[in-house]
């Protein structure tokens, strides 16, 4: 991954960090917007991993965070 590339991931990731239902473009080509998906840690609930996916290329990554409380 380029450093562009993975600057554009990591800006991302802090948007949807906050806000999943953001609107944000694909760190790779920018030809599609992210999907958010969630997935608890079965062994702690408070943390999750956050899965971000291009609607139209496929480009996938994924956070790992605390769950929001509430």
């Amino acid at each position: 991954m380029s450093p562009d590339a993975m600057r554009r991931w990591i800006e991302a990731g802090k948007i949807l960090a906050q806000d999943p239902a953001a609107r944000v473009r694909c760190p790779e080509k920018g030809d599609g917007m992210l999907t958010v998906h969630d997935e608890v840690f079965a062994n702690n609930p408070k943390m999750l991993e956050r899965h971000l996916v291009c609607d139209a290329c496929g480009a996938r990554n994924v956070i790992r965070m605390r769950a929001p409380s509430g």
